[in-house]
């Protein structure tokens, strides 16, 4: 989110003037756009009927059709030649987008900034860059507690899909204000830092030059950041002109937020909405451990229809389904860390549990270990951040379906990694072809003997190489440089071998250890 000026992310580039921004007051928030396609448009009515949340959004678009230069015709043409960035990005964004759509419809700007996401991360709630810049509005760890955000062990709003678009919009309302009501300013700032655009726009005038975004100097990332935004707004603007690929998403909600009231195991509550846990974890990714967050938040995302069968069978439990926890014996020798080690956990969640200070314990006394409701199933959290240096396998429940049903965004490659299977062995044994497209709802057969998910880690205890993503990478390509094989690599990083991959990205390679495929 924040550009030091070599193209590179960096916190502490634009630190002191981000903390100066979102400290400003907002006032006028519901002023206009100083370009705009369709001036008084304004909100929907609730008369108008869209057939998609595409159209729902292109009604609102306040700038993206003004400017038609070079610079927005190169970006066409990428995302053209890239057309998978945005069919990806479009199905990731499914359960998501008539939130944002609200939410920007609410507060009056453009809704060309439903696409943002896009540019930033292809809509991954879990995408993280260097910098400390996290979730799929890419914020950075300062600035999202100056938003409000919470960030611990337990819970990341960074990564919450909701929580992290209020905190980018609010961001961007007052960068927008203290732009002189310039959108394309505002964006700017918000790739760059406004510290890094005030500078470029006071160069300009003391040279007596433009100071508009186009006749600014500014590092390339920040440069073509504007650009791809508005290239992709003309192509969902003209998808079927340009042929462009998008998934079917209706102009509806999806999710409602369930407020629980108190701390749940996020295994337990899939449970009673009938749901499989990976799937409530995909949509509710800033929960980084198994439970909700012991002080709050202790909402879920859940489906509209599983919202019902949910609380009836949370309001039917015999009792409250609370958290388990163990208790421990402190020993002679033992630390806060050695027993957060030992369990699994972190020294902040130990402290938290049993209301200590500092790091001090004493030999007799016991310590409260917080324990997953599913203990002897051994599910890895995937949002959880890895603390060991070699990835833990995800191991299958005991009673998993022999069928898999096809969710938004997936591949074959991914499934195929999820249940340790070959990509041709999946299609084989569902009698497809490598290449056909999955559709959200199709069933496919996926039962093997092993039913181990997601494993690939290496044999040896080795530590892993870290290697940050450059422009122009793809997963096959580093696995040649590297010597490795492409589906060991997607295992390793807990991807699909046809997952997308953006530069910054930091991958754990075991060079030596896999075989290339």
């Amino acid at each position: 989110m924040v550009d030091d000026g070599s193209g590179t992310f960096s916190e502490e580039a634009s630190l002191s003037s981000n903390e100066q921004v979102i400290g400003r007051a907002i006032s006028n928030r519901g002023s206009a756009a100083r370009v705009q396609i369709n001036p008084g448009d304004g909100l929907p009515s609730d008369a108008m009927v869209f057939e998609d949340i595409w159209s729902r959004l292109t009604h609102g678009f306040q700038f993206a059709h003004e400017f038609d230069n070079e610079q927005v015709q190169d970006q066409i043409t990428f995302y053209q030649k890239n057309a998978n960035l945005l069919r990806v990005g479009s199905e990731r964004a499914e359960p998501f987008m008539f939130e944002i759509a609200q939410a920007l419809e609410r507060r009056g700007m453009p809704t060309e900034i439903a696409l943002l996401p896009i540019v930033e991360s292809a809509f991954n709630p879990n995408a993280a860059a260097p910098g400390n810049v996290v979730g799929m509005w890419q914020i950075q760890g300062s600035t999202g507690r100056s938003l409000g955000l919470k960030q611990d062990w337990w819970y990341d709003g960074r990564r919450d899909p909701l929580a992290s678009t209020e905190a980018a919009l609010d961001y961007l309302e007052t960068l927008y204000e203290m732009f002189d009501s310039d959108w394309l300013l505002a964006l700017a700032a918000y790739n760059a830092g406004p510290g890094n655009i005030q500078k470029a726009i006071d160069r300009n005038s003391s040279r007596d030059r433009p100071t508009d975004f186009w006749s600014l100097n500014l590092p390339s990332v920040t440069k073509e950041y504007i650009p791809k935004l508005i290239a992709l707004s003309q192509l969902v603007a003209a998808r079927d002109h340009f042929g462009v690929e998008l998934a079917d998403i209706e102009n509806s909600p999806v999710l409602e937020r369930i407020e629980i009231g108190y701390q749940i195991d996020l295994q337990f509550a899939a449970g009673l909405a009938g749901l499989d846990p990976v799937e409530l974890y995909q949509l509710n990714p800033g929960y980084r451990q198994w439970a909700t967050h012991p002080d709050g938040p202790h909402s879920l995302l859940l489906p509209i229809e599983r919202k019902e069968a949910f609380l009836s069978a949370l309001a039917n439990a015999p009792e409250r389904p609370q958290v388990t926890w163990d208790r421990y014996l402190v020993q002679r020798g033992d630390s806060l860390s050695k027993i957060a080690r030992q369990f699994g956990t972190e020294v902040g969640a130990l402290q938290q549990a049993n209301g200590l200070d500092g790091n001090r314990i004493i030999a007799g006394e016991s310590l409260l270990i917080p324990r997953a409701y599913a203990a002897g199933t051994t599910l890895q959290v995937p949002n959880a951040p890895q603390y060991s240096s070699t990835p833990a396998p995800l191991v299958a429940p005991p009673d998993a379906s022999p069928q898999y049903t096809v969710r938004s965004g997936d591949t074959l490659s991914r499934i195929a990694s999820r249940y340790n299977l070959k990509v041709g062995e999946l299609a084989e044994m569902n009698n497809i072809a490598l290449n056909d497209i999955l559709k959200p709802g199709q069933v496919l057969n996926v039962k093997t003997d092993t039913a181990i998910v997601q494993s690939g880690s290496p044999t040896d205890a080795s530590a892993p190489l870290i290697y940050n993503v450059r422009s122009g990478d793809s997963l096959s390509r580093i696995a040649q440089q590297f010597g490795v094989g492409v589906a060991d690599l997607a295992a390793w990083n807990s991807i699909g071998a046809g997952d997308l991959i953006h530069p910054g990205q930091a991958l754990m390679l075991y060079p030596g250890t896999g075989k290339l495929n």
